[in-house]
């Protein structure tokens, strides 16, 4: 047998941690406009069937994806979207859909979905975090699951009863690739777990930032990895509750997200919870982009007028004068990222310029910038990119305007930067969302386009947010999506 390195998690010279930085460091300033804004929007739509079927849809979402991140279960994508819009019904999981039994898998969603439902009562109630509450949240997270695995001294995988609702008895140190994780061992667990509990109360009393909380508590917690199985789930539940608390999104970290989200627990590991700060502040950024479409889904679908006209009356209290100076804010943050954009892709002509001389004549390259007669372009490509890509509710009625790096050669392309509003009515927030344009005319002389999308989250940014922290932000953000489309542009020359 070959020798096993051990890695130790849980430090025993220090046991956890408090956060090793000052935490306005780790914060992100996008959350309070997430925040306030979200806030305003389920106050707006209070009652309505919509916002109803939104946080039902939500919680699914939550509960499926918990379980897949921890290879419970697999179900593949289309099943996962029907169940979300439809429900937990055994009936829509179909032959090769998922790999357990179909009855196992249920209720292990239908466990995992009334975890967070208890999780929204428990902070109805106002009740403070303890360790008999993540006892009984354990308990309920796996309530459908009788065993789990463990090795036995050779090594081997055996299934063991599951112990619910308490500390582990056992040291739980999984071994990967000829790696030993140890975790916390079960005679220091209890202590830990108290130790975790009070620093977290601290930092509520001292108002740290939801998204940092959320992190150090997800983080910490895994480091004492205190029940036999379910740990994963626990851990995202508890950032769930800070989260929820602070008037944000449940923590869902998808499939998709499972390779930064391990990278960014393996950094945390090694002292910097940035990352894993970076990564749950991306994921809230992402609910709160699906939220945007609420208002238009209650528009085109004709909702309960009552209900909508209520909401509409208590957004109306804040007076014009406020409501103006807050779009005027974000306006401007708008103009300064153009004004960047402009600067920045102007550096990069002469650079593309003779690569598209070396394959035309006429390659050509500049950069334009919208004015207000003609800030309506690129309307159609705009809603497809939104629609198709990037999933948000697109506004062009309060603000639009577009930067393009245009290049000709035997075919036109240009690479857009779009700036808009994000859902509606507009309250604060707007997005940039960049794409690539492919413009080909036929034998017919007929123009046809086609969009590529350069990045995978359209930027948003708010009103309440320093300028500074939007230009930070958006300067890497840009610089990704601009390195994406010179890939895809060398591909296609």
């Amino acid at each position: 047998m070959s020798p096993v390195t051990t890695q130790r998690i849980w430090k025993p010279d220090t046991g956890i941690t408090d956060i090793e930085v000052p935490w306005r460091n780790l914060a992100a300033t996008e959350i309070e406009g997430i925040k306030r804004i979200w806030a305003e929007q389920q106050e707006r739509l209070k009652g309505t069937r919509q916002l109803s079927e939104f946080t039902e849809r939500l919680s699914r979402e939550w509960a499926i994806e918990t379980g897949i991140i921890e290879n419970l279960y697999q179900i593949d994508r289309g099943i996962t979207q029907t169940l979300i819009e439809r429900g937990f019904q055994a009936d829509l999981l179909t032959h090769g859909s998922t790999d357990r039994p179909p009855s196992y898998v249920i209720n292990l969603l239908r466990d995992q979905q009334d975890a967070l439902e208890g999780v929204f009562d428990f902070i109805a109630k106002r009740r403070d975090l303890s360790t008999s509450y993540i006892k009984d949240l354990h308990a309920a997270l796996v309530r459908s699951q009788s065993h789990t695995d463990a090795q036995d001294p050779t090594g081997k995988l055996v299934e063991v009863p599951l112990i619910k609702s308490d500390w582990k008895m056992q040291p739980n140190y999984p071994t990967k690739r000829g790696v030993m994780f140890a975790y916390c061992p079960p005679e220091h667990v209890a202590a830990e777990m108290d130790r975790l509990v009070a620093m977290h109360s601290a930092h509520m009393a001292d108002g740290v930032a939801p998204e940092v909380e959320s992190a150090w508590l997800h983080h910490r917690f895994s480091q004492i990895h205190p029940f036999q199985d379910g740990n994963g789930r626990v851990a995202r539940t508890l950032a769930s509750l800070v989260l929820i608390r602070a008037g944000l999104f449940p923590l869902v970290v998808t499939r998709d997200d499972k390779e930064k989200y391990l990278n960014a627990l393996e950094a945390a590991d090694a002292g910097d919870l940035s990352a894993l700060v970076t990564l749950f502040a991306a994921l809230q950024r992402a609910q709160f982009r699906k939220a945007t479409a609420l208002s238009e889904n209650i528009l085109s679908a004709g909702a309960d007028i009552s209900s909508v006209m209520a909401g509409l009356m208590k957004a109306a209290e804040k007076t014009c004068e406020a409501r103006e100076q807050e779009q005027m804010s974000v306006f401007q943050h708008a103009e300064a990222l153009e004004r960047e954009t402009v600067a920045f892709l102007e550096r990069l002509v002469p650079s593309i310029q003779p690569a598209l001389l070396r394959v035309s004549s006429r390659g050509k390259a500049f950069v334009n910038r919208s004015t207000p007669e003609t800030s309506h372009f690129y309307g159609a490509q705009i809603f497809e990119n939104a629609n198709r890509h990037l999933n948000y509710f697109v506004d062009t009625s309060s603000y639009r305007s577009w930067v393009s790096l245009n290049m000709t050669w035997e075919r036109r392309a240009r690479l857009v930067f779009t700036f808009h509003g994000i859902g509606r009515p507009f309250s604060g927030s707007m997005v940039c969302a960049p794409f690539l344009e492919f413009r080909d005319t036929d034998e017919d002389e007929q123009v046809h386009f086609m969009i590529v999308p350069v990045t995978d989250e359209a930027f948003v940014f708010f009103y309440n947010e320093p300028l500074s922290r939007i230009q930070e932000r958006f300067g890497s953000w840009r610089e990704k999506a601009i390195a994406v489309a010179i890939k895809e542009l060398g591909e296609r020359l």
